[in-house]
């Protein structure tokens, strides 16, 4: 059990200073973590406060007005001046006051973050709360569960964090699990397969996605990027092999480090498997435009400070400090296209801290840059029970997919005709509202393509209202990719080797649209849902499912899962829950978006 005596004391200690107000709580920890013990108070931890941005009720209404077709400031993308200057971030005066107030002295400012290290004694004094370490099979993180700030510093103060986030431990697509050894697996003694029926390739996708007589230019200024988290690194070997494996022209990526991040080579310590697919797939559907992967680690963020924690228990969430990074830098400085790969179920990330890492998508989508995001390999849920502390069963969506700013990526399978995979994320979100852009598209399927019967059923599991993700597909497995790990072929896929196929194509399109004189497409939702859609390739086939025990990239059981009979989402005509508004036709999408 927890010490309840001790949190009060530290509640009333803040009290007495100041009017204290409960900034953040979890209702339950997050399911598959339980508590071990409470944290000594002479332990170090180190924390980021992430200062609150000012007009962000202005989001919206800019990102309409240069991310939607036909708009008269269509494509004047801001640069990182006019952002800082429209989204000015809150005066960190009076939050160092408040810090250096309980004797901590060591801070240092990161941007719209302030970090400082101190003791988890100091730290739960500040706070109000109690810090302590929980555990979810081999990761322990030193976590709470809920802490206050002065009523005073709540315009100031967005989250602080690592508190409330537990996160996972892997990538939304379970490689793994799905992984094997091809046939004359050495890249040198290559079996050729005799149909895309047995496995997905270079030549596959190109005539899969209508992309193979178009070739980019390496000058226009068009740029695609990926990013790697939990000590992932994509390896410069294995990308070589994969080069000429499929006869792509030598090409190698560009590499930036970010909160400690490691570009680790060394193929016997690497993790590679998610970066390896992304680099991979980046550069074969867009060589030669340039690639970089942007590495970002969770270690603690930088103080001046020889006693700095450095332990894994204290490691921060990635997303915050990936995206402020981005921000960071002039538009000169970043790719126009971004895909990740990695979500967790939206329920486990608290709302603060989902809503300021899908604000700050926003303002990377105003500085015309498009984010895609692979909508998960759950199907409709696995552990499919509320956060809420009910422990009722529920659908589970994913986040960052079901930000409205991303452009979530589902899945399908099979060859000529694709249909939708079994294991493609989708639904609607719980923390964010129907986006203005798709408002048409989903009331559609929610009148013309779910029976009144299933639609009372469900809504007891979904929030109906929520924004409804994904936004578009691509292939992701059954028959699987063919790629190069640990210099071997592999055949593996998921929603995250759909993600970078969609945004090479996404490249090539900005590549086209550069060469003409045309701004990069940047935020892409608004494009798609209002006129991109008749350049996609409509899925009508299939089905996801889930919420029946058995996790879909393990096979496995779930342990406590919620059961919910018949769960299922069908793809149907128009946009779904399952793939979105389609796939990509590239040479339809080309002729588009030159267009305007």
């Amino acid at each position: 059990m927890r010490s309840s005596g001790l949190y009060t004391a530290l509640l009333c200690s803040l009290a007495t200073s100041t009017n204290a107000v409960v900034h953040e709580k979890l209702a339950a920890v997050p399911s598959g973590w339980h508590y071990l013990e409470d944290a000594g108070a002479d332990h170090q931890v180190s924390l980021s406060i992430a200062l609150a941005r000012q007009n962000l009720d202005q989001l919206e209404s800019k990102l309409k007005a240069v991310s939607t077709p036909g708009e008269s400031q269509y494509g004047q993308w801001l640069d990182q001046e006019d952002v800082d200057s429209l989204f000015p971030v809150a005066s960190d005066k009076a939050v160092v006051s408040w810090l250096r107030s309980a004797n901590i002295t060591h801070i240092a400012r990161q941007g719209s973050l302030v970090n400082f290290a101190t003791t988890v004694g100091k730290a739960n004094e500040l706070l109000g709360t109690t810090f302590a370490y929980y555990q979810n099979g081999y990761s322990r993180k030193l976590r709470t569960t809920e802490y206050s700030i002065p009523d005073d510093l709540i315009d100031s103060i967005d989250l602080i964090s690592p508190t409330t986030f537990f996160g996972k431990e892997n990538t939304s697509a379970g490689l793994a699990q799905r992984s094997y050894k091809l046939e004359g697996n050495h890249v040198a003694k290559r079996y050729n397969y005799s149909t895309c029926a047995e496995v997905i390739t270079l030549s596959c996708l190109k005539e899969m996605y209508n992309f193979g007589n178009y070739t980019p230019s390496a000058s226009s200024g068009s740029k695609v990027g990926f990013s790697s988290f939990l000590n992932e690194s994509a390896s410069y070997s294995d990308l070589a092999k994969f080069e000429r494996l499929f006869n792509v022209p030598h090409q190698e990526f560009a590499v930036e480090l970010i909160n400690g991040g490691v570009n680790d080579q060394n193929s016997s310590t690497a993790e590679l498997t998610e970066a390896d697919i992304d680099a991979e797939l980046l550069v074969g559907v867009s060589h030669p435009l340039p690639v970089t992967e942007f590495i970002t680690a969770g270690t603690p963020p930088f103080i001046p400070d020889p006693d700095e924690p450095s332990a894994s228990d204290n490691e921060n969430e990635p997303y915050l400090q990936y995206y402020e990074y981005l921000l960071s830098k002039p538009n000169s400085a970043l790719p126009n296209v971004i895909s990740n790969s990695y979500g967790d179920d939206e329920q486990t990330v608290p709302e603060y801290y989902a809503k300021r890492v899908c604000n700050l998508i926003g303002l990377v989508g105003l500085r015309g840059i498009s984010v895609l995001e692979s909508s998960g390999d759950e199907g409709i849920g696995s552990g499919c029970r509320a956060g809420d502390g009910t422990n009722r069963t529920q659908f589970n969506p994913i986040f960052p997919a079901t930000c409205p700013y991303v452009t979530a990526v589902g899945g399908t399978m099979s060859y000529a005709p694709e249909i939708a995979w079994e294991a493609s994320s989708g639904g609607f979100s719980n923390y964010f509202e129907r986006a203005w852009f798709q408002k048409e598209a989903v009331q559609n399927y929610l009148t013309h393509h779910i029976t009144n019967e299933t639609k009372h059923y469900y809504s007891q599991f979904a929030n109906f209202s929520g924004r409804g993700f994904p936004d578009v597909a691509a292939h992701s497995y059954e028959p699987p990719y063919e790629v190069v790990w640990y210099g071997d072929r592999y055949g593996s896929g998921g929603t995250s080797a759909a993600s970078p196929v969609f945004a090479g194509l996404i490249g090539m399109l900005n590549d086209a649209r550069l060469r003409a004189g045309k701004p990069a497409l940047g935020f892409l939702n608004p494009l798609f849902y209002s006129k991109g859609y008749k350049a996609l390739t409509d899925v009508t086939l299939g089905q996801s499912t889930g919420c029946n025990g058995i996790d879909p990239q393990s096979d496995e059981a779930v342990p406590g899962a919620g059961v919910i009979p018949w769960a299922h989402w069908n793809a149907t005509v128009g946009w779904d829950p399952v793939t979105g508004l389609g796939l990509p036709d590239f040479e339809k999408l080309r002729q588009l978006v030159l267009s305007f």
